[in-house]
């Protein structure tokens, strides 16, 4: 009988153990995939936010692209009308600039140099407001393409793009589609979402000068 007995016990605490690994495992696996689609959000919601500020970014180019057409423009004009031409004061701010800076990067050494010296001309010059409204409406129409463009790029959608906020900035809401991944696990629900995140632009220091 005990010959009997022991062989059953054991082989009953060897199905014991199979069943405890497989439950333990199981276990592991529903954490792992819970764990992975957390941090998949947390990728996703990433993602999206430096998609919407390289949009943004991509956007207050166009407009300081813009100011440059205005100021080659207004400097033609000026050339034959015996004015004084804009893009002198610019440069000598733009060194200015550069010297209490050295830190800034070129392109924000070149943007506040424009704003400074506009806020402060443009009122005295009725010409250069002509050409900067001009190609300041010219760059307000492209920008939504611009913002798309650079989002396609990026796989994230555009949401909805603010041109000129109340802080003047350019502030762009840009998605990307997040969806549960079952690993194989079919009880999971199967869940997609949509996961917006807002980046801003610089500040355009002449809108206020308009």
């Amino acid at each position: 009988m005990r010959d009997r007995i022991i062989p059953l016990i054991k082989e009953e605490r060897g199905n014991m153990l199979v069943f405890s690994l497989t439950i333990f495992t199981f276990m592991l696996l529903i954490m792992f995939t819970a764990v992975f689609n957390f941090s998949t959000v947390f990728v996703g919601k990433d993602k999206a936010m430096n998609s919407a500020q390289q949009a943004s970014m991509g956007a207050i180019k166009n407009v300081y692209d813009a100011m440059e057409q205005a100021i080659i423009a207004y400097d033609a004009w000026a050339a034959v009308n015996f004015m004084p031409p804009i893009s002198p004061d610019v440069a000598e701010r733009e060194h200015s600039l550069r010297a209490a800076n050295p830190e800034w990067a070129k392109s924000e050494v070149r943007y506040t140099a424009i704003d400074q010296v506009f806020s402060e001309q443009l009122a005295g010059r009725p010409m250069l407001m002509s050409f900067v409204l001009e190609r300041l409406a010219r760059a307000k129409a492209e920008i939504p393409a611009v913002v798309a463009r650079i989002l396609s790029a990026n796989q994230a959608t555009l949401e909805n793009v603010t041109i000129f906020n109340g802080d003047d900035r350019i502030e762009v809401e840009a998605s990307v589609r997040y969806k549960v991944n079952k690993l194989g696990l079919d009880f999971f629900p199967a869940y997609t979402d949509t996961i917006v995140q807002t980046g801003e632009s610089r500040k355009i220091g002449f809108l206020r000068a308009l």
